[in-house]
């Protein structure tokens, strides 16, 4: 008989009831979250990025893992503000306000329509202010550049303006109108459209709220004067149209660009009258222009007919042509290689915007000075006529010109001192270009005695606004006695009521006559142009300039002092002025 030792066995039996019951326990504060039900999340705002603003900012996260969430709550500081989600972009955003300038951390949690929340998500941002602002560097003005292009305003780079995106720029033109250009983050100039000489121009700069940023802020304008161009409108009193046997006039339909070409006002009327029209079919075409200076031509405006009121007349391609002097400039056939061959040069071509625009510039690269250039029409927009309401030029180191001598004469009015005393022969001799004392009177003025005060008028053959004046005497060395001390040169357009009393009188060599006075000069109409002390004492030629004075064509020299104070000489005469407007 077999005897079971049963204490062992329940011992053991003991152990695993014990344990079993607490794994069992264990398992349930595991689950313990779980038994009142399945947890849910709703679905979440992804990739989550700040924006800073100007004491504001911008969250932004993409919506494909949004699912039906409605709601997003955004914790910071202390504050949560709760944001509805009604729309369906792939990005939402929405704008936190009323932040002060400083980082923040953002706990960011949304809710679906069921209450059920995301799991929260922190994203890092800031907020900009003033300070930021005032740490802020403007893209300023460094310079200018006259290109044959164009001219421009040059810019610094952006390397210390990093947020600076884009920089408004307003200058004077030269119609005294504000214009507007923006040079943005790639731009290191802007071309500056008919600027004007020392106005005005400002800049301002405009910035973005940091990187990324959602605001654009204007910092503080800046304000300085345009440059000085190195050329100058030439003035167009000196103008005049040549008539060349091969121009084009521009009379089409009484169309009088004699009068109103050059007249400083190019609107437009509808009026032919005022304007160059040219004639018909006559396309290319050129006319020619007498500048009146010498000159560096730089730049060419053209206004022309509204373009949305008529612009059939309008050029669309040009040539500016330019020459010295005219001789042998005639051209035979209207082509380039005739142009060439009549020893013209090409100074600019190229195409103007007539169909849509009435006024064009373009500028022209430095090249030989010229007194005279063509107007040259490749094309217009109907391609028949050409128009012109005004023509402006530009020139760079402009002057004078030098008067034909060949132009002059004695006008011998009934009291000048015909300058013939001791064979005096002032007519052949006195602007020969031979400036040097022969011995002989016979070559040059001479007043006889007796003769101070006194005058002659010279017809200079054009109507001239006179700047410099050489002339040449007697070698003191030989002789000074009638050299200049004091001279004055007086002008008048026209001997039409000009002449003086009394008439000048000599026997032989010697003036007999009472000399004219200088209120004489002044009731007949002379205007004294300049009053010149002369060294004639030790010098043989003297060169003085003139001050701005009126346009003449007639000239009286009034000698009212010499060396010896009797007789007065003169061997030759040269004459520089601006304008030679024929009848």
């Amino acid at each position: 008989m077999k005897i079971f030792k049963t204490k062992p066995y329940l011992l053991l039996f003991s152990s695993v009831i014990s344990m079993m019951f607490l794994q069992c326990g264990d398992i349930e504060s595991v689950h313990e979250q779980y038994l009142n039900g399945e947890i849910i999340y709703a679905g979440k705002l992804d990739t989550l990025t700040i924006r800073p603003g100007y004491y504001r900012a911008q969250l932004e996260g993409y919506t494909q893992l949004l699912g039906n969430s409605n709601q997003v709550i955004i914790e910071f500081n202390g504050t949560t503000q709760t944001f509805d989600i009604i729309n369906d972009d792939e990005i939402y955003s929405t704008i936190l306000s009323d932040l002060e300038e400083e980082s923040y951390e953002f706990k960011v949690t949304t809710q679906d329509i069921y209450g059920n929340l995301s799991i929260p998500q922190v994203v890092a941002g800031f907020a900009i202010g003033d300070e930021f602002i005032l740490n802020q560097d403007q893209r300023q003005i460094i310079g200018y550049s006259f290109d044959s292009d164009g001219n421009y305003v040059n810019f610094n780079s952006n390397t210390e303006s990093e947020y600076v995106i884009f920089t408004t720029v307003d200058y004077e033109n030269e119609a005294n109108e504000i214009i507007r250009d923006t040079a943005f983050f790639e731009d290191n100039r802007i071309k500056l459209i008919d600027l004007k000489p020392l106005g005005s121009i400002s800049t301002k700069s405009f910035i973005q709220s940091g990187l990324n940023g959602i605001d654009t802020i204007p910092l503080a304008t800046i304000d300085y004067t345009l440059p000085d161009v190195p050329y100058s409108e030439l003035d167009k009193s000196y103008f005049q149209m040549v008539h060349m046997s091969s121009d084009n006039l521009g009379n089409y339909n009484n169309a009088n660009p004699e009068l109103y070409l050059f007249d400083g006002d190019g609107s437009w009327s509808g009026d032919d009258t005022f304007s160059y029209f040219s004639n018909p079919g006559d396309i290319p075409h050129h006319f020619t222009i007498d500048l009146g200076v010498m000159t560096t031509l730089r730049k060419v405006k053209l206004e022309m007919p509204t373009p949305s009121i008529s612009a059939q007349n309008n050029a669309t391609e040009v040539q500016i042509w330019g020459r010295n002097n005219l001789e042998f400039a005639e051209t035979t056939s209207n082509t380039n290689t005739a142009f060439y061959d009549a020893g013209w040069s090409l100074l600019y071509e190229g195409a103007v915007n007539g169909e849509t625009m009435a006024n064009n510039s373009f500028l022209i690269s430095p090249a030989n000075q010229v007194r005279y250039i063509r107007y040259r029409v490749l094309s217009t927009v109907g391609n028949t006529n050409s128009q012109l309401t005004e023509m402006t030029l530009y020139g760079q180191d402009t002057g004078p010109l030098v008067h034909d001598k060949s132009l002059f004469s004695m006008s011998l009015m009934p009291s000048d001192n015909p300058g013939t005393s001791y064979g005096g022969n002032p007519s052949n001799y006195l602007w020969d270009n031979n400036s040097l004392w022969s011995g002989n009177d016979a070559y040059g003025y001479h007043s006889g005695e007796n003769a101070i005060p006194g005058h002659f008028t010279l017809d200079l053959g054009v109507s001239t606004q006179l700047s410099k004046c050489k002339i040449y005497f007697r070698d003191p060395n030989n002789f000074s006695g009638n050299n200049p001390t004091q001279l004055e040169i007086w002008g008048r357009p026209t001997l039409q009521g000009g002449e003086t009393l009394p008439v000048f009188q000599s026997i032989g060599n010697s003036v007999i006559s009472d000399p004219v006075s200088t209120e004489s000069f002044e009731n007949a109409g002379w205007q004294l142009i300049v009053d010149q002390s002369i060294n004639g004492g030790e010098l043989q030629t003297i060169e003085f300039d003139f001050p701005p004075g009126p346009f003449s064509k007639y000239i009286r020299f009034r000698y009212t002092s010499t060396v010896g104070n009797s007789a007065f000489q003169l061997i030759e005469v040269e004459l520089s002025g601006y304008g030679a407007i024929t009848d």
